[in-house]
């Protein structure tokens, strides 16, 4: 059995619900999607990272969230992983949020590279190896380097991933001939493709599962891309990778965080704004994504949302 078995899969990396005004976060409507997406049948969650508005949560809302999430999971009729991403702006709070994942049950904490300055590697390393000491959680790095402006190289992630008590890694780049040589070189560490266009393409490289936003309103389909591509059934995988993307397409048309929570309510699962500076969607914006919905996902896109 390969480590971490039971952290592969399908992940949502599950948005954060807020009340009307943008004022709180909503734990009725956390619940709801936590639910809706345990029965979809993901394997796990992602809490608390970028698709859940980080760092337009304070710290105490970051632990409540995760808290909502665990409770709803614990009690499921089967096991559902839950990663509690902890990364922040500074290393005091990162490691705060470790341990109140630790203590709250999460399965695995993941942070993203220091965020903001233009940080060394020294730094970087330090504080990996800092979160590593401070809980007893296996911790996934989280490479994204289009959004930390901090591009590291083979070698540089070959160090992370083995520092001990990393599990693995989160890789949101295209450039699966690295995640190939990543996974070849630490055969007992988990990774997991970052870019929901391109699962198909990580699993191929090697990544025993995927993590991604759009997995909230459209769960199904990327379970079928995981399922399918296990099966061998690869023509009929990209077949539903090709449909997820059509989705995938319109959201990045409308920015993906306001666009991904307007599907869900075109889909019947009422979860609020994103927080300012984001703005919502316009009438006529909602009203065309609406339209693409029908057209990409069908009639029933209510039902299976709802």
């Amino acid at each position: 059995m390969m480590a971490y078995e039971n952290l592969q899969g399908i992940l949502p990396a599950l948005m954060t619900a807020f009340t009307d005004d943008g004022a709180r976060i909503d734990p009725a409507r956390i619940r709801n999607l936590v639910r809706h997406l345990i029965d979809s049948g993901v394997h796990g969650l992602y809490v608390g990272g970028s698709s859940g508005e980080m760092l337009l949560c304070s710290t105490e809302e970051r632990m409540e969230l995760l808290e909502i999430v665990l409770d709803v999971t614990k009690n499921a009729d089967r096991p559902v992983s839950v990663i509690a991403h902890i990364g922040s702006t500074g290393t005091r709070e990162t490691l705060a949020l470790a341990r109140h994942a630790a203590a709250s049950g999460a399965d695995a904490v993941s942070s993203v590279t220091p965020l903001y300055f233009a940080y060394s590697f020294a730094e970087v390393r330090r504080f990996y190896e800092e979160i590593a000491a401070a809980t007893p959680l296996p911790v996934v790095i989280y490479n994204i380097p289009a959004r930390t402006g901090m591009t590291l190289n083979a070698a540089q992630l070959d160090t992370l991933l083995s520092i001990p008590n990393v599990a693995g890694m989160k890789f949101t780049s295209s450039d699966f001939y690295l995640l190939e040589r990543l996974v070849s070189a630490h055969p007992d560490r988990i990774f997991y493709n970052g870019s929901d266009e391109m699962l198909l393409s990580g699993l191929a490289a090697g990544a025993h599962g995927g993590i991604g936003t759009t997995y909230n309103f459209q769960p199904a389909r990327m379970l079928a891309i995981y399922r399918l591509y296990h099966e061998g059934k690869m023509a009929e995988a990209l077949e539903n990778q090709r449909q997820a993307n059509a989705m995938i397409e319109a959201v990045l048309g409308y920015g993906v965080l306001p666009a991904c929570k307007a599907l869900l309510q075109i889909g019947g699962l009422a979860y609020g704004p994103c927080r300012a500076p984001f703005l919502p969607l316009s009438d006529a914006q909602y009203a065309a994504l609406a339209d693409v919905a029908l057209a990409k996902m069908g009639k029933d896109f209510m039902q299976r949302t709802c």
